[in-house]
Formats: C-alpha cells, structure tokens, sequence
C-alpha cells in the first residue's frame, strides 16, 4: 500500500512538473536565491538571466523540474496561461463558470483554474474543436494578443504606434487578428525583433524569452516615468572611431515629457556633417541633404526593427526666421530631425531656467554645451575645451555655472534657415556653438559641416 502511495506522489509530481507549475524553490539545493545556482540550464552572462531571476523572485514562473528551467522550451499554452494568472495574483473563480475545453480536467487546481480564469476574463480562447490546447506550444504573436488583453483588463498603457511593423522584414507573417497587438508589444518594447529584423511572429516563444516580455510589461506599467535632463539609452552608432569593435549605444538626454512619449536629443554630437551638398537655391529643412541623411541613412543603420517602431513619424512645425525674414518652408513629416531656434527656447529655457521664462538666452546657454564624439572628431569637427583662464575672461560674465569648466564643445546644426551670407554669396542655416551660444542671427554656410545632435520622440 505504501509503495503503491508513493508510486501515486511520483507520478502526481512528474505530471506536475511537466507543465512546470510547481514551486520548486522548496525542491533546489542552493539557498541563495540566484537562478543561475538552482537551474543548470541558466548560464550566467546570457541574455535571459535577469528576466528568469525577475519572474522567479515573484512566483510568476518557475522551473520545470528541480534543477532546469527551460530556457529554451518552447512555451506552452498552458504555461501561459498560470503565467497570466500569477501576475494577476492567482485571483479567484467567477461563480458559476463551466469549463468549455474537453482537454482540461475538472478537477480543481492547475491547470483548469488558471484555464478557466484567464477564459473568463476575456484573455485566452480555446481551438475550434472544442479544446484549449494543453500541450501545444504557443506562437509569438498569440503571446502578444494575450498580454494586450491583459493588459486592456489591468489598465496597463495601450499606446500603439501605427508604424511599429514597418521596420520589420517579415511584418507581412503577422495574422489581421493579430496586428495590432503585435504593434502594442512593439511599440511598448515588450516583444522585440531579431537580430536579421525579423518577428517571427508565428515561430514558438520559449520560456525565457516568455521571461522576458513579462518583465518588460511589468517595468514599463510600473516604474517612474523618465524626468527631463534623464538619460536613456536605445540605438547604436559609431562613437569611439573604431569600427572593429562594433557601435556603441547612443545617450539621449529627454527634453520633454508627455503621456506616453519624450523628446530626446542626443546626448553627444555623433557626425560632423554639411547641411546641403550644395548651395544655389533657397533651402529649408524640408530639402536640404541633413534631413534626408537623417531619416534614411542614419535611420536605417542605427536602429534596429523594434527601436524603430517606438519611434514615432511626427509633424515637424519649420517656423519662419521673422528677424531675418527669412521663411521656414513647409512642415514635414519626420522621425528624426534637429531643433528649431524655438524649440531651443522653449526646451532649454522653461526645463533649465528657475522661475521660467526669460528673454536673455544667455542664461541657458551653458546647457546646450555638447561634446563631440571620437567618431565626430575624426571626421574633422572643430573641437573646443572650456579652460578655467577661458572661463574667468569670458564665460563668468554670461552667468555660467563654473562646472562648465573642463567641458568640451563643438558646433551643431539646428534647422531654423538663416540669412544668406553677403559675401560669398552663400545660402547659411541656424546652428548652436560650441560654447553654447545660440539665435536667429547664428548662421554658418550649409556646405560648412557641422556637427549633428538627432532629436525623436520616442515610446517609453
């Protein structure tokens, strides 16, 4: 009778261990907690480690046995849904619900409790033959549909970027049912592409990568929202003028706070670049060479799939250069661009400036101060170190803090037209200098290359 219990207890843990349901830290020989100690499938340094450890130290996932996780199990449908149903705290059954799936016991406990509540709450659907799929392995882009589900239930932030697939080879794979929840996880960061800017959206999401778009949610609906002068970090370009060890991430400084986006600009000037190729006509931000650089070549080559996607086309205002008289041009539609004379005013006066706005822009100068990166300086950028004599006989009379000092600055493009250059006879655009002086008045030659700082706005 014993021994015929026992077989009983083996055989009830191995069925359980399977869908990976049990809480098996009570099982683990480590006791510090670290995932890498108790699954020996979870190799210290990959990619996964902190999504498992974030989704393990909360109870949503576990192992499937007592020494793996499986890392790279495909999930299953299942799974996903007692994943579902931890975040949400194992809440408990709606009276009166009745189990529609043949494949799911009615005895109480998992799976049919995670099952039934994630069906009655909308989140999951079962097959056409009458079962919910016990065993099958789930695709990306259900995945995707789930989570948006749950997050509509939760109140979790809805924003959906209409472009998000665009940056994607394979954005054509995506099912009509599943389109705009795939664009959701995109634009939310949630799901990302491949490193060949694919989704794979009806290739199986294994169970770290599960990990991971769990943990993405719940950061993104849970932390603080960025600040103004924060700095984030998304995209990569050449930065340090060594092309053998790959880009470096880009810094973006956030200007401006919104609902659910910011504008950033870059943190350094990363090329050194001439506004127009050439010059003999009247030119504005809408046709000169800069802008289509930046919303094609730089674009293209310093984001990937789903970075592009959080990064929104908005209506960029060309305003006109009144002291100059000189017009803006239409607006246009841009994911990339560079400030405007008024944006430098209204960004870096009203954020920087106690007490609010003041016409003097001297008084914020100090903050538009940006260095040049190696890669800016190897392409011939003018480059200029703020030293303390510099400061005492210049600088301290324009109201700049002393932590200027030891700063290093080089010239950039903003996208305000300027008065044409009466000498040579040269068309001249609107730029910030390295000492962070700036006005409708500040005008270089569009054939000069200057330096670039990228603004965007961006899905945080």
């Amino acid at each position: 009778m014993k021994k015929r219990i026992k077989r009983l207890i083996c055989l009830f843990l191995s069925l359980f261990m399977v869908v990976g349901i049990i809480n098996f830290r009570s099982l683990t020989a480590s006791a510090d907690g670290n995932v890498v100690n108790i699954f020996d499938d979870v190799e210290a340094g990959k990619w996964y480690v902190n999504a498992i450890q974030f989704v393990y130290d909360r109870g949503i996932m576990v192992g499937t046995s007592a020494n793996t996780f499986g890392v790279h199990q495909k999930l299953q449908r299942e799974q996903f849904a007692q994943i579902l149903y931890s975040m949400a705290g194992k809440p408990f059954l709606k009276r009166g619900i009745k189990n529609p799936f043949s494949d799911v016991p009615d005895e109480p406990g998992y799976p049919r409790n995670a099952i039934l509540w994630a069906y009655s709450e909308g989140i999951v659907a079962g097959n056409a033959d009458g079962t919910y799929g016990v065993g099958q392995a789930i695709q990306r882009q259900a995945v995707a549909g789930m989570l948006y589900k749950y997050a509509q239930k939760y109140n979790y932030d809805l924003t959906v970027n209409p472009e998000a697939l665009t940056g994607f080879n394979d954005s054509k794979k995506v099912s009509n049912w599943a389109g705009n929840s795939m664009k959701w996880a995109i634009t939310q960061g949630i799901i990302t592409g491949k490193d060949d800017r694919t989704l794979d959206p009806l290739g199986n999401a294994t169970r770290a990568e599960c990990a991971a778009m769990i943990m993405r949610l719940i950061n993104k609906n849970s932390g603080e929202k960025p600040k103004v002068g924060d700095i984030i970090k998304f995209g990569k370009s050449e930065q340090d003028a060594n092309a053998s060890n790959g880009k470096e991430p880009i810094e973006w400084q956030v200007l401006k706070v919104e609902s659910n986006r910011v504008l950033v600009i870059s943190k350094d000037v990363l090329d050194n670049r001439r506004y127009n190729e050439l010059n003999g006509v009247m030119l504005t931000w809408e046709t000169c060479d800069l802008r289509y650089w930046l919303n094609n070549d730089f674009k293209n080559e310093a984001f990937n799939g789903s970075e592009l996607a959080r990064i929104p086309t908005v209506t960029v205002k060309n305003e006109d250069n009144e002291s100059a008289g000189i017009e803006g041009g239409n607006d246009t539609q841009d994911k990339l661009f560079c400030l405007s004379i008024s944006e430098i005013d209204e960004l870096f006066e009203m954020n920087y400036k106690p007490g609010g706005y003041h016409p003097n822009y001297l008084l914020y100068s100090q903050y538009l101060i940006a260095a040049p990166s190696q890669y800016t300086i190897s392409q011939d950028a003018y480059v200029f170190h703020i030293t303390e004599e510099y400061y005492n006989d210049y600088l301290s009379g324009w109201n700049y803090n002393r932590d200027v000092i030891g700063k290093t600055g080089t010239n950039w493009w903003l996208r305000t037209p300027a008065q044409i250059n009466g000498q040579a006879n040269e068309f001249c655009n609107c730029f910030v200098e390295y000492q962070g002086f700036s006005g409708e008045g500040m005008r270089q030659q569009v054939r000069q290359p200057y330096g670039v700082r990228p603004a965007l706005y961006y899905y945080y």
